[in-house]
């Protein structure tokens, strides 16, 4: 399969920011990595493991999920990746060929 028809998914890719409030307090949120359009690239999202454990005796749920998109320079593990309701926290950035990266990433929900 082609790798256009695999990044079936628009996703929204968002770095730390870092600003200052009204007062001049440091406050930290989050900004688009792309900046032009709509601010999406296609992806292809595939979970890949998933576990269930006990934390301070309340039930949780880990998906491990690897995303895929066109290479893009300077992207590190310090992202997120926001499709639909789940937001993915990037682990990690993987094959840097020139062509793909992988983004390695546990799910959650916004």
């Amino acid at each position: 399969m082609s790798l256009a028809a695999r990044l079936n998914k628009r996703v929204t890719i968002q770095q730390r920011a870092a600003g200052q409030d009204a007062a001049g307090q440091p406050t930290e949120g989050w900004a688009n990595v792309i900046v032009d359009g709509d601010g999406k690239c296609w992806a292809e999202i595939k979970d890949i493991s998933g576990k269930e454990f006990i934390s301070a005796t309340a039930e949780q749920a880990s998906v491990t999920t690897r995303i895929t998109i066109r290479y893009r320079p300077n992207l590190s593990s310090a992202l997120r990746v926001l499709h639909g309701i789940d937001v993915y926290d990037v682990l990690a950035v993987l094959g840097q060929d020139g062509r793909t990266l992988q983004l390695m990433s546990t799910r959650g929900l916004l």
